[in-house]
C-alpha cells in the first residue's frame, strides 16, 4: 500500500483511491498520541518528520536545505488546516486535509 500526494483531485493516477472515512479516523487516532481527540502541532510534526527519515537518501538528493524546507511546508500546512487557529487539528480539520490531498493505492 502506498500513499500519493496530490493537491489537485481531479486528476487522480490509476491505481489510486481516496481514503475511507474508517481508515481516516484511524489514522487520525495514530497522531494523536496523547488521546485527547485533537492533533497538536508537536504530534503532527512528529509523524510526518518520521515518515521524512524513510526518505533521507532522497531529501539528500534535493540539497542541503531539503529538511529544513519539508519541515517549514509541514508547519504551514497544519496552520492551513487549523482552520480555528487554535493549534490544535480537530478531526473534522483532519478530515479536510486527509480528503483534499491524499490518495492511497489499491
Amino acid at each position: 500500500m502506498q500513499y500519493f500526494i496530490s493537491n489537485e483531485q481531479t486528476n487522480i493516477p490509476d491505481g489510486f483511491r481516496t481514503l475511507t472515512d474508517e481508515e481516516i479516523a484511524r489514522d487520525f487516532k495514530k497522531l494523536d498520541l496523547d488521546k485527547s481527540y485533537f492533533i497538536s502541532k508537536n504530534e503532527w510534526m512528529l509523524a510526518f518528520i518520521k515518515i521524512l527519515g524513510n526518505d533521507i537518501a532522497l531529501l539528500e538528493q534535493e540539497g542541503p536545505d531539503s529538511i529544513m524546507g519539508k519541515i517549514q511546508e509541514l508547519s504551514d500546512q497544519f496552520d492551513k488546516y487549523d482552520i480555528d487557529g487554535d493549534k490544535f487539528i480537530d478531526y473534522l480539520e483532519y478530515k479536510n486535509f486527509i480528503s483534499e490531498n491524499i490518495l492511497i493505492s489499491e
